[in-house]
């Protein structure tokens, strides 16, 4: 991890670490900075995280006056970021440097798609770990797993499959089964099970 990406990452986690202690307001870490710890390790220069704001009664508008107050940066302004944030539920906005970007997901229990339903499921599972020397609170290895099929592009499916390879042995299958039975993804999962290596192999595979 380069010295400007450890620096934002650092603020990023004071900052996720304080709300949650003050506002009630938990999160979770989600792709490519999970790399390290679950995967063959890749370049990334953004930072994506999860932030539950419902279960604390936090408004959106609230929210981003707190990211004001601890000088982080507006992609574009923060009016506007409040008002894309309200149909997107993503606010993306930039270290206090302005350099490395940071990508909130903002969980929404409302939305029945399986782009949404992941947030609060992985939620119930997120754990523990030290990440470049910082403890903070990741997505499990099999949400991990599952996210990346949900979202199903190729990296994702190459993540998934790094992860897979990597934890093989310690994931919790009959967890993983259902829950992509739940969010209609068990297709995708059998494929990985299957060991199809090649994501390419795997597209190909999923429109026949």
């Amino acid at each position: 991890m380069s010295k400007t990406l450890q620096i934002a990452f650092n603020q990023l986690i004071n900052f996720l670490e304080k709300i949650e202690k003050e506002e009630k307001t938990k999160y979770y870490l989600v792709g490519g900075i999970l790399s390290s710890i679950y995967t063959v390790f890749r370049a990334t220069q953004d930072i994506d995280f999860v932030v539950d704001l419902q279960s604390s009664n936090l408004s959106i508008e609230y929210y981003i006056s707190l990211l004001q107050k601890n000088h982080f940066f507006p992609l574009q302004d923060w009016k506007t970021t409040a008002i894309l944030a309200r149909d997107s539920k993503i606010i993306q906005f930039f270290d206090k440097h302005d350099t490395v970007k940071f990508d909130s997901y903002l969980i929404d229990k409302f939305d029945k798609s399986k782009y949404k339903r992941i947030g609060p499921i992985a939620l119930k599972n997120r754990v523990r770990e030290r990440l470049f020397d910082v403890e903070c609170w990741v997505t499990s290895k099999e949400d991990f797993i599952i996210s990346k099929l949900v979202y199903g592009g190729w990296q994702d499916y190459t993540d998934a499959l790094g992860c897979w390879i990597r934890n093989q042995g310690k994931l919790k299958i009959p967890y993983m089964e259902q829950t992509c039975r739940e969010l209609e993804i068990k297709r995708e999962l059998e494929l990985l099970i299957y060991g199809i290596d090649d994501p390419d192999e795997f597209f190909n595979k999923m429109h026949q």
